[in-house]
């Protein structure tokens, strides 16, 4: 009898044994799904957000490098041609890398976007490997871009100089004897000129050396031009006053020689023309009566006519400078004093 009941009990004992197992194993297996599906939630939640800030990043620099593209400064730099720099490999660097275009509408560029929390996990995290790989390939095109696009106007500005060289070369040679005398500006301009050869050959020179070098050239090879255009209307002044006076003279000398000249006072009046008919009355055989042979009248002798003996004309100092100075114009080689 006691056997029977201690075999019930030991039953009874491996039975709860069996149950206190299982109740624990099933609550182990809860607490641990539990435990994965938080764990998996976070890391999609991660997952997410780091997918978002690299689409962000990406559309960011995106839209900076096709703005940089579409510039007036790349369209400028775009329009240069190989003649118009020193290098013609810059040109032509430039010419690659503003092939790339930005893709039509409709068309996938291989990056995902537009991605919501419903995307899985994994798929999260490759999109956000791709939009990172994606904007770094951009920010080494737009920096290789902006490289191209300011060698272009380094070479450009490097041709510019060299022609303004060359031109106030020729400047300076031009207008030797062409400036006032005492005038600084020739060698201004040559001071300008070596100092931009410097630059020129310097390989260190970037583009605003060069920008500046031929800004202080071109504005030497103004001063110097302006100086020569000043001296030649003066030249230009001082010849059309010579000619109003030698136009002057020689109406003056003109009138001098025309007929009734000494009425009009530049032939001074002789002493003797007033008193010309008292001296004549002096005269023997003046004022006395003749008899005509007819009769008895008695007339007045004939008197004589008289020339006055002309006089030497008095003319003012202007007057024999001007005509001095018509006959320098006109007869230079046989007039002295000019």
């Amino acid at each position: 009898m006691e056997k029977t009941e201690n075999s019930k009990s030991n039953n009874s004992r491996r039975r709860l044994s069996i149950v206190a197992v299982l109740v624990l194993v099933v609550a182990v297996i809860c607490g641990g799904g539990l435990w994965w599906h938080r764990t998996a939630v976070q890391e999609h939640n991660r997952a997410f957000a780091s997918y978002r800030a690299a689409a962000k990043t990406y559309k960011v620099q995106e839209s900076e490098y096709h703005r940089y593209l579409a510039s007036d400064e790349v369209e400028a730099v775009s329009t240069v041609t190989d003649d118009q720099v020193s290098d013609a490999k810059t040109v032509h660097a430039l010419a690659k890398g503003v092939q790339v275009v930005k893709p039509a509408p409709g068309r996938t560029t291989g990056a995902k976007t537009n991605l919501t929390g419903d995307a899985s996990t994994s798929e999260l995290k490759t999109a956000a490997d791709t939009l990172n790989a994606q904007t770094s390939k951009l920010k080494s095109k737009l920096k290789a871009l902006k490289g191209d696009v300011l060698a272009v106007t380094t070479s450009q500005a490097q041709k510019l100089l060299s022609d303004a060289i060359g031109n106030g070369d020729k400047i300076l040679v031009d207008s030797d004897g062409k400036v006032p005398d005492g005038d600084q500006t020739r060698n201004n301009l040559t001071k300008a000129l070596e100092s931009a050869k410097d630059v020129l050959n310097d390989k260190q020179s970037v583009l605003k050396v060069f920008s500046d070098a031929k800004a202080d050239l071109d504005a030497k090879v103004k001063a110097v031009n302006d100086a020569v255009s000043a001296k030649a209307q003066a030249d230009q002044d001082a010849a059309r006053q010579r000619d109003e006076r030698a136009r002057s003279a020689q109406a003056q000398a003109g009138s001098a020689r025309a007929p009734g000249a000494a009425s009009s006072g530049l032939y001074p009046q002789s002493r003797w023309s007033g008193s010309m008919s008292g001296n004549f009355q002096n005269q023997p055989g003046a004022g006395r009566q003749g008899s005509t042979g007819n009769g008895g009248g008695s007339t007045s002798p004939q008197v004589p006519a008289v020339n006055p003996a002309p006089t030497t004309p008095q003319y003012t100092q202007e007057q024999i400078d001007g005509a001095h100075h018509y006959l320098c114009i006109m007869q230079p080689d046989i007039t002295t004093g000019c």
